[in-house]
């Protein structure tokens, strides 16, 4: 018996040692490995844009990392739930790498109802606020001091004040600053737009994740992109154009056989279903910021 047993480990050492093993587990390792840097690589490509995005709405690298952590802790508690474990801090931090005292402060600051405003945002409303109360002149002192109470002093005031000018919120008049009449109206545009960023966002990440991920719930769901690069940017505005109207009469024919679809209760009292569309173009961004639907 003890010598079948040494025969058996034998078999095995000498299995373990043939080459088709080790190439094996080598080709293992190296695929692993070359997926996991692919997959760094096309994140970079795919956070690029949103970088551009948060930078515009004036949300520096830490307050972005701070969102980060937390959309994680959240996506953690969603994930855990799904599969029916407790989202525990402990939990969450297996599946997050996050430290566990780290999740558990982290868990304490998410509130979903609540949207908290960046610094450029509490800028903005103060310099509207200054406006309605005194009249369209602020100080170039009183400027500062208000850069500096809502900055706390880690970016100069100077920088802020040059990125207002160049954003035409401001125009300098000697020692005082002219705050723009269309002030209100720049704000609630980007108000807007970017509660339209919140909701696309999401339902396109929610749509590749189903299709990804998704078992029976992703099979009816439709995810598509067409475009060309062999069309010359000399007529890139006229295809833009004609996108757009088609895309818009198509927006008129689903809302249509959405509404038919509907019952008469209040909004809210079912999950939402529908579709998003966008169109996009490789151009300078100030080239199709008219353009993009």
């Amino acid at each position: 018996m003890r010598n079948e047993k040494e025969n058996a480990l034998q078999t095995s050492k000498t299995y373990c040692t043939q080459p088709f093993y080790h190439d094996n587990i080598a080709y293992k390792y190296v695929r692993k490995k070359m997926n996991k840097d692919t997959s760094n690589i096309q994140l970079q490509k795919a956070l690029v844009p949103v970088s551009k995005m948060v930078i515009q709405f004036g949300l520096h690298c830490y307050e972005f990392k701070n969102n980060i952590q937390k959309a994680y802790v959240q996506a953690a508690i969603e994930l855990l739930n799904e599969t029916g474990i407790t989202p525990t801090n402990q939990a969450i931090a297996v599946k997050t790498g996050l430290d566990r005292r780290a999740v558990a402060e982290i868990r304490k600051q998410i509130k979903p109802t609540e949207k908290s405003l960046n610094k450029m945002d509490l800028l903005l409303d103060e310099i509207q606020r200054q406006k309605n109360i005194r009249s369209n002149l602020i100080s170039a002192s009183k400027l500062n001091q208000v850069i500096d109470k809502i900055y706390g002093g880690h970016i100069r005031a100077r920088a802020i004040i040059r990125e207002l000018l160049s954003q035409d919120v401001l125009k300098q008049k000697g020692k005082h600053y002219l705050i723009n009449q269309a002030l209100h109206d720049y704000l609630s545009e980007q108000k807007e737009l970017a509660d339209e960023v919140d909701i696309t966002t999401k339902r396109l990440f929610d749509t590749f994740y189903k299709k990804m991920y998704g078992q029976n719930q992703a099979k009816n769901l439709n995810l598509a992109s067409v475009y060309s690069s062999k069309i010359p940017d000399s007529k890139h505005d006229d295809l833009n154009q004609i996108i757009a109207d088609k895309m818009h009469a198509f927006q008129r024919e689903m809302q249509q056989l959405i509404t038919s679809y509907q019952t008469n209760v209040k909004t809210g009292t079912f999950a939402n279903i529908g579709f998003a569309q966008f169109q996009f173009d490789s151009r300078q961004t100030s080239k199709l910021s008219s353009q993009t639907q």
